[in-house]
């Protein structure tokens, strides 16, 4: 590809490109129409925001669609050249355009599988923008010519930009057992002032982002998105950084004091965190009291899904840590087993805890099944997160239905409705490809478990300590091979066990009717595809109509013949 094929695309499909990636890409909200429009023709500029350009067409090149196919190449064409060109920026002095080349591809390269890369491009990103950020505050000169030009709408735009770089350095240190570079402490300490509204943003500030006072007190509103999402991301973080550093089962967290239920511990500093955070918001952005179709008709859509997403997820895995990952068929949450924690827990706490987890995996796969049919799908590395973990819990209720005392009778038809997201998630990003196995691996142990409990009697979360590694990872590496190895050692064998060839003809307990064989073949056939990446658009939508009246229980782990 060369310049002057970026230099030819109409203004229009640029434009429309822009307006694609704010809308879909609302934690990357970072390219303003007018500065970007100014920038492509400055010639102080204009070889950084070419460059920039041929990054967002590669992460937005699949939606646009008509007319612009005859005139777009294909995406990677465009990641490829955004790549090759940056290493003639980075040791340059700071643009803020390189700084958004680098965050873009670092969304596209982790979406791609290639999470060593995303990780190095952000981190470049953060350190070009401290140099920028220091140019602008220093109160003496640095080595580095102090950026130009100084006017409202580009300080608005450097100000957006480094808050992104913020939000991009929570999520590729999510689950990485790495320390975030930018905690939110050191942006203050930075003098980065807080994050601006839509308002701001569009027009630029009345007063520059470094002096602009906190937020005014009371609610943040949807204009305000962008700033709710910062905190909920910083929430977010902090939530992975418990669980992947053991969470529990980290040392002393079993004791008496250090119990979830106990003011002051980190699980309940974290969900106080949480909560705080929900409160911030006005009660027109929370879900489910406000559709997402109303959003969407207002242009603010994707916003308020993501940060809905943010809480719920958080949510999910805060409450998630603390139950059994094989629990018995008929057990009622009462905590977690491996090892059991050394106080009892309040009257009815166990059961508020399973209302709001799997509320929690209910309210995602609501959310976003709801987003797609208003056409406001995301297809963000986080969404997909999001949807992959909604995935396993509601498979999850739907094999034990106790541990949230029968409240989920729709588990199965939330669990097809994010399966169908993940397909269409996969065509889009390979990172689709890791989790859909891990949902296979983990519906095969629940189909096991369900044909006949003794084979895992006694099992717990210690036994498949790499199928509980990639049920938390935003990170998804393939373990495959070692959840298998995991869930055939971990079993005594007593008769046939299910496969794709031999489904479970033996129910749980006696007296149990046994769901048809065809529910598992069916599922097993549906998980397939998705993984496969078949594009079956006839098949797909049919599958769980075909399957209304079959009763699930102990049948879903069909799914993971693929």
């Amino acid at each position: 590809m060369s310049v002057a094929h970026l230099a030819a695309i109409p203004n229009s499909i640029i434009l429309k490109t822009l307006n694609i990636f704010s809308c879909k890409y609302p934690e990357l909200a970072v390219l303003h129409p007018t500065v970007f429009m100014r920038d492509l023709v400055d010639l102080r500029s204009q070889k950084e925001s070419q460059v920039l350009l041929a990054a967002a067409l590669a992460v937005t090149r699949d939606q646009l669609r008509d007319h612009e196919d005859r005139i777009l190449l294909p995406r990677d064409v465009y990641a490829s050249y955004a790549k090759e060109h940056l290493s003639e920026f980075i040791l340059q002095p700071p643009k803020v355009q390189v700084v958004q080349t680098l965050l873009i591809i670092t969304l596209h390269e982790w979406g791609s599988r290639d999470f060593h890369r995303a990780w190095i491009y952000c981190g470049i990103a953060i350190r070009i923008m401290q140099a920028l950020h220091s140019a602008r505050v220093a109160p003496y000169p640095l080595d580095i010519p102090s950026p130009a030009p100084n006017d409202p709408l580009t300080l608005a735009v450097e100000s957006r930009t480094y808050w992104a770089c913020f939000i991009m350095d929570c999520t590729v240190n999510a689950g990485t057992y790495n320390p975030r570079m930018l905690p939110r402490t050191e942006m203050r300490k930075l003098r980065v002032g807080r994050p601006l509204s839509a308002v701001e943003f569009a027009f630029g500030p009345a007063a520059p982002p470094a002096a602009a006072e906190p937020s005014v007190s009371g609610p943040l509103d949807i204009t305000q998105s962008f700033e709710i999402m910062v905190g909920g991301f910083d929430v977010w973080a902090q939530v992975m950084a418990f669980v992947f550093n053991d969470g529990r089962r980290a040392e002393g967290m079993c004791r008496a004091e250090n119990c979830p239920w106990v003011e002051g511990t980190v699980w309940a500093e974290l969900r106080r965190s949480l909560e705080e955070w929900r409160a911030g918001q006005h009660r027109r952005l929370l879900y489910p009291e406000n559709s997402a179709a109303v959003h969407i008709s207002l242009g603010y859509g994707e916003s308020f899904t993501y940060l809905n997403l943010l809480y719920y997820v958080s949510t999910l895995m805060l409450h998630r840590e603390y139950f059994p990952l094989l629990p018995e068929q008929d057990q009622i949450p009462r905590g977690p087993v491996d090892p059991c924690l050394q106080a009892e827990a309040p009257a009815g706490w166990w059961d508020e805890s399973a209302r709001e987890f799997f509320g929690a995996a209910e309210k995602i796969a609501r959310l976003l099944h709801e987003t797609a049919e208003c056409g406001g799908l995301l297809m963000t590395p986080f969404v997909g997160f999001c949807a992959f973990t909604a995935c396993c819990m509601n498979l999850y209720v739907s094999f034990f239905p106790r541990m949230n005392l029968g409240r989920s009778p729709d588990a199965a038809k939330l669990m097809n409705w994010t399966l169908d997201y993940l397909k269409e998630f996969q065509s889009v990003w390979k990172l689709g490809s890791g989790w859909i196995k891990t949902i296979q691996n983990t519906s095969l142990l629940y189909e096991r478990a369900a044909a006949n409990r003794s084979r895992y009697r006694g099992k717990s979360r210690s036994d498949f300590n790499h199928l509980h590694q990639s049920l938390h990872e935003f990170r998804n590496v393939d373990r495959s091979d070692q959840h298998l190895q995991e869930i055939n050692s971990a079993e005594t064998p007593t008769e046939p066990l299910p496969t794709p060839t031999n489904p479970p003809t033996t129910s749980t307990t006696a007296g149990d009717e046994q769901p048809p064989a065809d529910a598992s073949a069916l599922l097993g056939q549906m998980l397939a595809e998705v993984s496969s990446g078949t594009d079956e658009q006839v098949v797909w939508p049919n599958w769980w109509s075909m399957l209304e009246d079959v009763d699930m229980t102990g049948s879903l782990g069909g799914i993971m013949n693929a």
